[in-house]
């Protein structure tokens, strides 16, 4: 008797799960910019699962097939707009059963324009810091990096941010020295090295969350798009070339995009975008990340940055040269330049990128001098912000986190007409 009672349960528990794949749906509104997923019941003892999306101007017309595309989750390009979607989702479970189900959407991708993006267009404004140890702590190695991340006034600094005004920040996890300042396992653990060695034991950018919150300000992360270079344990780990800008490989490529997902995951609604450097045109860096040819692309790389906020923003710097959208995944311009040249004559790059331009105070990329004359800058940026553009300045601090008094001054004269 007591055997048929411990076996009842099991059958009745086997009993209640899918035999296929049930309830399968696309979760999300379909509309350009924007990210859905496949949801839905899988049967037990699942080994795997492959995705494959195709897009179709009608329902009973020809499917194309989305190469490169092989996850739950798919971010919806502005190409897609006027397309019905479909997935076909393919279970494999350990015994070699497979079960197959394809989910088509009810209606077409739509254009709104790119509702993520609203509160950036909102923000008019906003600066940026370069926080690295090539800056902050240009001697030693991990104990002087700790300490200056460790000496960071979080809250000093979220409350200069908002004396001046400035819609929003920018700050760097990391660049190419190897150095972060914030923890990453995944980075630790592929380079070989002990937590606090090349990540700080500080986590900074969540301790910047936390206080810019306190005055609603958002916060845009910023990293190169490859691994970093300048460190030559880095480079022999991740395989990478040592102190060049080039393409990445597939081996490193996963690497870098399970980095960015732990990242992402961890600030999750925290971290409003993400600034990826050095997706340039030479050394076929851009190109392979565009070749949909691999496993590892410009949407994996994407979908790994929008894993902990699926709403957060993304763009892909190009290097100077005219403000432009440099990849179908961007929500905004990176519009790196050398000084303020250019200027909006409506929001959009093209459709569904945010028009943005980023420069420095100083008269080149952290330097601590003035390239603008106060009244000038403040008609620039009046210039801009009145075509629903958006001006990012790099501001130069200490270690402390304390803004160089006539970089505040100048960003404080922007504020006092960049919110009206």
């Amino acid at each position: 008797m007591k055997k048929i009672l411990l076996i009842i349960p099991f059958i009745l528990l086997f009993s209640c799960q899918p035999k296929n794949i049930e309830n399968l749906n696309i979760s999300g509104d379909l509309y350009a910019k924007n990210l859905v997923e496949i949801i839905g019941d899988f049967p037990p003892n699942i080994d795997e699962v492959t995705y494959n999306w195709f897009v179709s101007n009608s329902l009973d017309g020809e499917w194309e097939w989305l190469q490169g595309i092989t996850t739950p989750r798919i971010i919806l390009l502005t190409d897609y707009v006027g397309k019905y979607l479909q997935c076909e989702v393919k279970c494999t479970s350990n015994t070699g059963e497979t079960f197959t189900k394809k989910i088509i959407s009810s209606s077409t991708v739509e254009y709104k324009g790119n509702p993520n993006s609203d509160w950036l267009r909102d923000a008019k404004w906003g600066i940026m810091v370069h926080y690295l140890k090539s800056i902050m702590a240009t001697e030693g190695s991990s104990k002087e990096w700790n300490a200056a991340v460790n000496s960071f006034n979080v809250e000093k600094f979220a409350e200069q941010v908002n004396n001046s005004g400035a819609g929003f920040v920018m700050f760097t996890l990391g660049q190419n020295s190897g150095y972060y300042c914030s923890p990453n396992s995944v980075y630790s653990s592929a380079v070989g090295v002990e937590p606090g060695v090349l990540c700080s034991t500080r986590d900074l950018p969540m301790d910047l969350i936390q206080a810019l919150d306190t005055y609603e300000i958002p916060l845009i992360l910023y990293l190169p798009s490859n691994p970093p270079h300048s460190n030559e344990l880095v480079v022999e780990k991740l395989q990478y070339t040592f102190k060049k800008d080039s393409a990445t490989n597939q081996f490193n490529q996963a690497i870098l995009e399970n980095m960015i997902e732990e990242w992402s995951l961890r600030y999750k609604n925290g971290v409003k975008g993400w600034w990826f450097d050095g997706l340039y045109d030479w050394n076929n860096i851009r190109s392979t990340r565009m070749d949909m040819s691999l496993k590892h692309n410009i949407s994996t790389h994407s979908l790994a940055a929008k894993a902990g906020n699926k709403n957060s923003i993304i763009s892909y710097n190009s290097g100077f040269g005219k403000i432009k959208a440099n990849t179908p995944y961007c929500d905004y311009s990176s519009g790196e330049k050398m000084t303020i040249d250019e200027f909006p004559e409506s929001r959009w790059v093209e459709n569904g990128v945010q028009w943005f331009l980023f420069t420095y105070l100083g008269e080149k990329w952290g330097g601590k001098g003035q390239q603008f004359e106060t009244e000038s800058l403040v008609d620039m940026a009046k210039n801009i912000i009145k075509n629903q553009g958006v001006l990012c300045l790099e501001v130069v601090t200490n270690a402390q986190g304390e803004i160089l008094s006539h970089h505040l001054s100048q960003i404080s004269a922007i504020g006092k007409i960049g919110n009206n």
